[in-house]
């Protein structure tokens, strides 16, 4: 009878330690989702101009108000998880826009979205020189296109 205690006692104990670490498992896994989400929002190599879209509305939940988005030389926006900003809105298109630096300033380039994309209410039709306080539309999410002061021409 008392190796039967025993045997339960042991059982139970190996038990709870499967659980506990089964909890810290799924803790890990989803701070490494975040912060794999979180890195989604710095894309690539930055470039040294300081500019950055700013979300001033969103029905997107992958994107809040107030939320920066870090530009870099080539920032990719639309529904597809490879670009670097993904958004899950259904109007978005799987590859929607983009956003380009070049010769010193910073172009944005509709990708032949279906629903397009709006700069101060106008939509873009070839790739348009953005300047600093630009409102950007995508479905229903809107940016502000905005660059460091001592770097606006």
């Amino acid at each position: 009878m008392r190796v039967v205690f025993l045997v339960l006692k042991f059982g139970l104990l190996a038990i709870l330690y499967l659980f506990i670490l089964r909890v810290f498992h799924f803790i890990l896994t989803d701070l490494r989702r975040v912060s794999a989400k979180g890195a989604n929002r710095t894309p690539g190599k930055q470039v040294p101009s300081g500019a950055e879209l700013v979300v001033t509305e969103s029905n997107d939940p992958a994107v809040r108000p107030g939320e920066v988005i870090k530009l870099s030389a080539a920032t990719r926006v639309g529904r597809g998880k490879h670009n670097h900003l993904s958004l899950t809105d259904s109007f978005v298109s799987h590859d929607h826009m983009q956003i380009i630096f070049k010769q010193g300033k910073f172009f944005l380039e509709d990708l032949n979205s279906i629903n397009g994309t709006y700069i101060n209410g106008v939509r873009v039709k070839e790739p348009v020189s953005l300047s600093h306080g630009d409102a950007i539309r995508i479905a229903g999410v809107s940016f502000k296109f905005v660059r460091w002061e001592y770097e606006v021409e």
